[in-house]
């Protein structure tokens, strides 16, 4: 910059009352603001030194501000907050496989929380059920394997439209030849 004038700091008021500080330099083609996030005594000593620069015989004056602990910070934020998104929003890949050379059904859950293998004997199951579930506007449906012990096994833990779930049933049903 040519020509300064001199420097002081500009107390802005916030509408609930913050008070924030910059050091503005005066010069013929403007006033230019320097950062503002630091403190009312960090600001103080930076104009305190650009004006005793101007009254000075120095020929050059260096004065050295960044925001990038606050863009650290905020980029750190960001990242937790995708991570912990991506971790909920992320739903295990259900693979249903019945063995009729073995006699059973294996349903293998896979997701970044861990696996999980659900083993039954084909003879243990009494039916296959569709289960509805009713959301803002509309209903979603998943397969259900009822077992004789009544206990029901989602084949998978998410809900669908209607009608793949029924033609995954009638596929099972078919191999199955129940």
């Amino acid at each position: 910059m040519f020509d300064l004038q001199e420097a002081y700091i500009l107390t802005k008021t916030g509408s609930k009352g913050a008070k924030t500080y910059e050091v503005v330099i005066v010069t013929p083609f403007g006033d230019f603001a320097l950062l503002s996030h630091v403190s009312y005594q960090e600001n103080q000593e930076v104009v305190f030194k650009i004006n005793d620069f101007l009254n000075s015989g120095k020929t050059s004056f260096l004065v050295h501000q960044n925001q990038r602990h606050y863009l650290f910070f905020l980029i750190l934020f960001i990242l937790i907050i995708i991570v912990i998104a991506a971790f909920l929003a992320t739903s295990p890949v259900t693979t249903c496989t019945f063995y009729k050379s073995i006699n059973k059904v294996f349903i293998e859950r896979k997701s970044l929380r861990g696996n999980q293998v659900i083993e039954h004997p084909l003879e243990n199951i009494l039916r296959f059920d569709i289960q509805e579930k009713q959301f803002k506007y509309s209903k979603l449906y998943r397969a259900v394997i009822v077992l004789k012990s009544f206990k029901e096994i989602p084949i998978n833990p998410q809900y669908t439209d209607e009608r793949s779930v029924r033609y995954a049933v009638s596929r099972i049903l078919l191999f199955l030849k129940l």
